[in-house]
């Protein structure tokens, strides 16, 4: 992660790059979440070629509780690590194709635990070792 300085965009700007929320994950979240004064980590983001704004790579819960909370924006940092950017501009291209282009998108795909595995987790690891071949 870049130390540079966190910095505000609009809630519906940064593009998630999953379909799906874990429901066992939000019910954590939300359980030391203070929707009156909400308070998160900047969230990481990057950018991709070809994909216009920022990319969130982590944090898609927290954006989804702020969102939910009525934020009007979000923290995020640029993460300048070593990220597998092939397998991110895919997971970005599969939210596009279902409508998922900002993380007021996410209201009504947030699924159970094995649910998540199964749709997202799984198909994650696949195109995972697709693009390492």
């Amino acid at each position: 992660m870049s130390d540079a300085d966190p910095f505000a965009v609009p809630v519906d700007a940064p593009r998630p790059s999953q379909l799906y929320l874990s429901s066992r994950k939000l019910a954590r979240a939300l359980a030391g979440f203070d929707a009156d004064e909400p308070s998160y980590d900047p969230l990481p983001a990057i950018r991709l070629e070809g994909v216009e704004g920022w990319v969130l790579i982590d944090g898609h819960t927290r954006a989804f509780l702020a969102a939910l909370s009525g934020a009007e924006k979000l923290r995020l940092c640029e993460d300048d690590d070593d990220h597998p950017r092939a397998l991110y501009a895919e997971c970005v291209a599969w939210c596009e194709a279902e409508g998922v282009t900002s993380v007021r998108d996410l209201f009504g795909r947030v699924v159970g635990p094995r649910t998540h595995e199964e749709r997202w987790l799984a198909r994650c690891r696949r195109a995972a070792e697709r693009l390492e071949e």
